[in-house]
């Protein structure tokens, strides 16, 4: 899956070029798929000067805020496991008839945590839904 930094749209799979925009992802492709670098003006394989254009860079603040946005659901959920972990055992060791009450919270945290190795293609197929005009609104524009 890749995010169109020009159309700002995503494309699900992957994809040489967006689908909406047209533009390639973070290298310049000859008419025979020839990878080039962004800033190249000739093929350095068959010399063609025909190179698709590549979407614009994300800025250079914002790649480590996307970086940390997308691990922080992770983060959070090992958190969560540690806490559950700790409190697990000190429940051992003090207060058995707590154990029925931390063997639901665990039961809800494996939930938690199918859901999180599950969850990539859910998202995909609902960010790829939510990004996707309508054959309508293309023709509007």
């Amino acid at each position: 899956m890749h995010y169109c930094n020009q159309c700002h749209r995503i494309t699900p799979g992957e994809p040489l070029f967006c689908n909406f925009c047209g533009r390639s992802y973070n290298l310049k492709l000859c008419p025979h798929r020839h990878p080039n670098p962004r800033n190249a003006e000739i093929c350095s394989q068959c010399g063609s000067r025909d190179l698709s254009m590549p979407h614009p860079r994300v800025p250079l603040w914002l790649a480590p805020l996307l970086l940390l946005l997308s691990a922080l659901p992770a983060l959070v959920l090992i958190g969560v496991t540690l806490l559950f972990l700790i409190g697990f055992v000190n429940a051992l060791a003090s207060s058995p008839q707590l154990l029925l009450q931390f063997m639901l919270v665990g039961l809800m945290l494996a939930f938690l945590w199918y859901l999180y190795m599950h969850l990539p293609s859910f998202l995909r197929r609902f960010l790829t839904r939510l990004f996707s005009r309508s054959q309508r609104d293309d023709h509007d524009h």
